[in-house]
């Protein structure tokens, strides 16, 4: 686990030290909207019986952490995406095995919703958003070191995911 924060700045090629994260952790996701950082669940010691619903808020601008509404279901291993101002958490892991949870962040007014689950739950997942769509990609069906050639896309804000 660590607290750590490096910032970098690419037009004068420096790190610096930014605000410790409150909750030092690992396994976490974190995204982006409207120009703060938020670091999603995680667990402790990389035990995923020890996986947190902890969700922090980072603005680069005051370098202050500040704790947000908790992911709904704790876990680790998963992926964040960020689609029209809200931030999507999708899979992951914990001590009864994979998740295929799909909950979405509002940061505007500080709550989660529950999605349609993605039809594959795993973990260690990758997503990236195009045109609106989150697409997720490989992550592993079981513990550890897992992998899949899965990919499926998911549209918000309805909820339907299909294999790709």
């Amino acid at each position: 686990n660590t607290s750590a924060v490096e910032v970098y700045d690419p037009a004068r090629n420096v790190w610096t030290t930014g605000a410790s994260l409150p909750t030092p952790r690992d396994h976490l996701a974190a995204a982006t909207v409207a120009g703060k950082i938020y670091a999603i669940g995680g667990r402790i010691d990389g035990d995923y019986s020890r996986n947190l619903a902890v969700v922090e808020r980072y603005d680069p601008l005051t370098d202050r952490w500040t704790r947000v509404a908790d992911l709904p279901t704790a876990r680790s291993g998963m992926t964040a995406a960020v689609a029209e101002g809200k931030i999507y958490v999708i899979g992951g892991e914990g001590a009864a095995g994979m998740f295929n949870e799909n909950e979405a962040y509002d940061p505007a007014r500080d709550i989660w919703q529950r999605l349609t689950p993605m039809p594959t739950a795993r973990h260690g997942l990758g997503s990236a958003v195009i045109q609106g769509r989150i697409y997720v990609i490989s992550g592993g069906p079981t513990p550890g070191g897992s992998f899949s050639d899965l990919n499926e896309v998911f549209i918000p804000p309805g909820g339907n995911a299909k294999a790709d």
